[in-house]
């Protein structure tokens, strides 16, 4: 991620780099609003592959879907292209949450491993 952030910069002629610290020195306001308007967008698109079967989504078709998922700081977003691909992911989810944890250690396990009680 430095790196791209860096490429920005690259990008920048004078006057912008200029008109880019001056704002920074003054708060940073410009800035703010900028990426606060990008963050606004990026959140209403779609992602451009369904995240089931990875078939390309057609934005203007009215079956895409979007879920939203994750605590409020690290938000997860996955787009479909019908609801049996929703379906499919909903359903993995839930078989994901509800499988017991493997790094426990059943009896059974512990009795082939060559321990004893």
């Amino acid at each position: 991620m430095n790196r791209r952030f860096e490429e920005i910069f690259d990008i920048l002629d004078y006057t912008e780099l200029m008109r880019f610290k001056n704002d920074l020195d003054n708060g940073a306001i410009t800035l703010k609003k900028l990426l606060e308007e990008k963050i606004k967008k990026r959140l209403r698109e779609h992602e451009k592959t369904c995240a089931t079967c990875s078939n390309d989504l057609d934005f203007y078709k009215t079956n895409n879907y979007t879920l939203v998922f994750g605590p409020d700081d690290f938000k997860k977003k996955a787009s479909f292209c019908g609801l049996d691909c929703l379906e499919y992911f909903i359903i993995k989810l839930k078989n994901m949450r509800m499988k017991p944890k493997e790094d426990n250690v059943s009896e059974d396990n512990y009795f082939w491993n060559g321990y004893k009680k």
